[in-house]
């Protein structure tokens, strides 16, 4: 990997020993063959790999139909009876991800599921033994050689998390998802974006009151909503905020109708894995005696009851849909697992550590103990464990945020623990979040892999996106990174006005940023290197706006943001207007 690094600083193109495209000893090409039956996402792959060889070394490779009658050297795609003479396995299930990928007398096989299997190894393939990289869906680094050449192979790998959602504004494309094995989305749409490989997807969250709107029920039904206080209400203005409440689950009527919408929606989108059936994003249980009763029947607080309710769905969906998954939250108040009641079979509970300490990973920190707990039972007793993470800063999307120590051993945690699969969400609604290219692609990684060397699969990012730039970035993210102390604790958000951030720091980064500007290879290195010097640009105008508006750093901020089409600092949108008025108004 290191080589690799400076192979790519130094411009060199390196031609590995091996096999020659144009072979002296046979006289023959090389070429890409499918199988006649190859899938959707095979053929696509192919030309992938027939693409990126070309802008490796400039040689084409011709794509044609698997023949035994040619006698020339292959790269032969997908599984067909010369692999299964040559390796002795049977063919890999359709939707098996793993993939094999082996040299044998100069031809290279390239195989796995159909579905996505065959296509993770020509990325592998490529990534391994070419250097390629697809760092983010506007960048890719393709190291050059003389020429093309293939070595000796034998490599194996399979998927670490069987489902893998990296929600980051950039890894939502799907070419970039495909090429970094990320096959988890999380849907709203019923026409959602087509994915080489297709995708386990999971249809909406907090889905109560789009399944059971207030507008269609409460004035004639408010026994569907709760109760609270004695008074049945489905929104409320609470601690200043305005809320929503939630539904009365021990209401007949009201799982009658969650279960026909669900089922409707099955039918109508039969495209997603698992569908939502979950809680409003707030509080506001119900209070009612029956509901109650359940709550104390069931024990571990709201989720007793909450299980009670989504199983009854599940069990009814089962019938027309034996293939497809209820889901749900464990989540804030539903977080704590229940002790009397288990999810049924076909139940997924997306359990959630949102009050967990993000400085330090969930197994030393002693504040994230309870949720350690809370998993550990979850994972006793659900059929399938799916965790709704959180790695982003969601009060300021762009501001410093040292919390790459904790992505793998978190990983590794949910992985030890049972979890399908994992959703990392991150700043999703748009470019500009701190870090959030790098972020991004070290999590597609890990959640394919949660034991790769974190370090240098950062370095090669580093080095590779940011070019000369990148030894001043490096030095910077290591200065970010070390502000986490033991007695530091950071959660999701966290404010410009914490103590960890200084002067000294603010100072320190931006001598960093500027010396990266100036040993910037060309204009595109620039902007990155402004888009990755924004958080602290942002943060000196937060914590010091007079300065700021004085000294040009208010003007610069606004100036990225304009040119990388940045449209949100924050959770919500409006936080740009909040941002500009703190600076503008300061005195």
């Amino acid at each position: 990997m290191k080589r690799m690094i400076l192979f790519w600083m130094l411009g060199i193109a390196v031609c590995a020993n091996g096999y020659a495209v144009n072979n002296p000893s046979s006289g023959a090409t090389y070429r890409i063959v499918l199988n006649a039956d190859a899938s959707e996402s095979e053929q696509w792959a192919a030309g992938e790999l027939q693409q990126w060889l070309y802008k490796v070394s400039g040689e084409y490779l011709a794509i044609e139909k698997y023949d035994t009658v040619y006698k020339g050297n292959r790269i032969v795609l997908g599984y067909n009876e010369e692999v299964k003479a040559k390796t002795g396995l049977p063919e890999p299930a359709y939707h098996d991800e793993s993939f094999h990928y082996f040299s044998d007398n100069g031809n290279v096989f390239i195989y796995g599921g159909k579905q996505r299997g065959t296509m993770y190894g020509v990325f592998s393939f490529l990534e391994n033994e070419f250097g390629c990289r697809w760092y983010t869906p506007r960048v890719t680094v393709i190291p050059q050689k003389a020429n093309l050449a293939f070595g000796e192979y034998n490599y194996k790998s399979a998927p670490g998390i069987q489902v893998r959602n990296d929600f980051y504004f950039e890894a939502f494309d799907p070419v970039w998802a495909a090429r970094n094995k990320m096959n988890g989305r999380l849907e709203f749409s019923d026409q959602p974006a087509k994915q080489p490989g297709g995708v386990e997807s999971y249809w909406a969250v907090h889905t109560f009151y789009p399944l059971m709107p207030p507008s269609e029920f409460f004035e004639k039904h408010p026994e569907y909503y709760s109760l609270i206080n004695g008074k049945r209400i489905f929104e409320l203005e609470k601690n200043g905020h305005h809320q929503l409440a939630q539904l009365c689950l021990s209401n007949k009527n009201v799982l009658r109708i969650i279960t026909e919408r669900i089922k409707k929606r099955m039918r109508e989108s039969p495209q997603y894995m698992i569908y939502d059936v979950s809680q409003n994003d707030y509080y506001n249980a119900c209070e009612c005696d029956k509901c109650q009763a359940i709550v104390k029947k069931e024990g571990g607080a709201e989720s007793g009851l909450m299980i009670w309710f989504v199983n009854q769905v599940a069990a009814s969906v089962e019938k027309e849909f034996p293939d497809k998954y209820i889901g749900t939250l464990a989540y804030q108040y539903t977080r704590m697992p229940p002790q009397n009641i288990k999810p049924g079979k076909n139940v997924v509970v997306r359990l959630c550590p949102i009050e967990a300490c993000v400085a330090h990973d969930l197994k030393s920190c002693e504040r994230n103990k309870s949720f350690l707990d809370d998993m550990q039972k979850w994972a006793a007793i659900s059929p399938q464990l799916y965790i709704w993470d959180y790695v982003v800063n969601f009060a300021h999307y762009v501001m410093p945020y040292p919390n790459f120590a904790v992505l793998q051993p978190n990983i590794k945690t949910f992985k030890e623990n049972k979890s399908i699969g994992i959703m990392e969400q991150a700043a999703y609604q748009s470019r500009g979040g701190e870090f959030s290219e790098l972020k991004a692609y070290l999590i597609s990684k890990l959640l394919w892999n949660p034991d790769i060397n974190t370090a240098e699969v950062t370095d090669d990012f580093i080095y590779g996106y940011y070019g000369r730039s990148g030894r001043y970035i490096k030095q910077y993210f290591d200065l970010a990174q070390s502000l986490i102390t033991p007695e530091q604790h950071i959660k999701i958000g966290l404010q410009p006005n914490d103590k960890m951030f200084t002067d000294d720091f603010i100072n320190q980064s931006l001598a960093l940023f500027d010396a990266a500007e100036k040993v910037a290879d060309n204009e595109d290195i620039r902007s990155r290197v402004a888009l990755s010097a924004l958080p602290v640009f942002y943060l000196e105008c937060m914590r010091n706006p007079v300065a700021a508006r004085n000294n040009g750093t208010y003007n610069r901020v606004l100036d990225i943001i304009a040119k990388e089409g940045i449209t949100h600092l924050a959770e919500y949108n409006q936080s740009m207007e909040r941002f500009k008025k703190i600076v503008e108004e300061a005195r």
